[in-house]
């Protein structure tokens, strides 16, 4: 019961475009971080089953992450330029470029491609500070079989034994 009394002091993490402005700024401020735009419509049954989602998902990607919430009917000048036809609809977006567009309140289908471009949160959240987010390098053994498996070997002419290499 405590934890939810504390999500509901958490403060919202998925930011409502209010204008295009707003949106073309949020977009040059992100950064380094992926953007998850939903476009969705106050009338919209589906885009209110997955807000909640959407919420949660806000806090497990905060570090790699931006939710956006853009009411069709107060920006259709920005339905129009992603040609939104559906609600709720989603982009990817990284570096001002639109990596991935989808249809629907399927939380599942939102939380795979969140994963495709930022990683499970598990795993993000398993590298301390201070340390590196590649992992360690593995000694190339993998490599060295495949080495010796495509090799071929020298046989000396007559023999049944491989020629000494030199």
């Amino acid at each position: 019961m405590a934890s939810g009394a504390r999500d509901k002091n958490k403060p919202k993490k998925v930011i409502t475009i209010t204008s295009k402005a707003d949106f073309d700024k949020t977009i040059e401020e992100a950064g380094n971080k992926h953007v998850l735009v939903e476009f969705f419509a106050t009338w919209c049954g589906p885009c209110a089953i997955i807000g909640p989602h959407l919420e949660q998902m806000a806090n497990e990607y905060e570090e790699c992450l931006l939710v956006l919430k853009i009411d069709v009917d107060d920006n259709v000048e920005l339905a129009e330029q992603y040609d939104i036809n559906s609600m709720p609809s989603f982009l990817i977006i990284k570096d001002k470029v639109t990596l991935e567009q989808f249809v629907g309140s399927n939380a599942e289908k939102v939380q795979t491609t969140l994963q495709k471009f930022c990683g499970k949160p598990e795993d993000r959240n398993a590298i301390k500070p201070g340390t590196s987010a590649k992992p360690a390098e593995k000694p190339p053994m993998k490599f060295m079989s495949l080495l010796k498996t495509v090799t071929p070997v020298i046989m000396k002419p007559d023999s049944s034994k491989p020629a000494d290499k030199k």
